[in-house]
């Protein structure tokens, strides 16, 4: 039984919300006829949700929430101005970069909060 509140249904929402955000900004226009899709871009900013959703299962409580909510935040601001304000073809990389940031974040954040649960390791769980 577990200690801290179950925050997963609102980590399921954080990675959902992220993986729209990444396609949306995957689908770049294509001059005037239609959609181009970047898989570069959209396997970098679905990186940082694969790795959140892996650690969903082991890590709850406050730890999980408030990474998701960091990652979806970080991206939420490097996203909407690289892909919708001033669309330039991601020239700068910042889209790159902030995901593999992002990616980092969640590992160190979520693994130590993983380790303070006592859940991996081969420690046993205290009854």
């Amino acid at each position: 039984m577990h200690q801290n509140p179950d925050f997963r249904l609102f980590a399921w929402f954080i990675i959902a919300s992220g993986a729209m955000l990444s396609f949306a900004a995957a689908a770049v226009p294509h001059f005037d006829t239609g959609y181009r899709l970047h898989l570069g871009v959209l396997f970098a900013g679905l990186l940082p949700y694969v790795v959140y959703a892996s650690f969903s299962d082991v890590v709850r409580g406050w730890a999980l929430l408030a990474t998701g909510a960091l990652l979806l935040g970080i991206d939420l601001g490097v996203k909407i101005p690289e892909r919708f304000l001033h669309y330039d073809g991601y020239a700068s990389g910042r889209i790159y970069f902030a995901s593999l940031i992002m990616t980092l974040v969640a590992v160190v954040a979520l693994g130590i909060a993983a380790r303070r649960e006592h859940r991996w390791w081969g420690e046993k769980e205290k009854k």
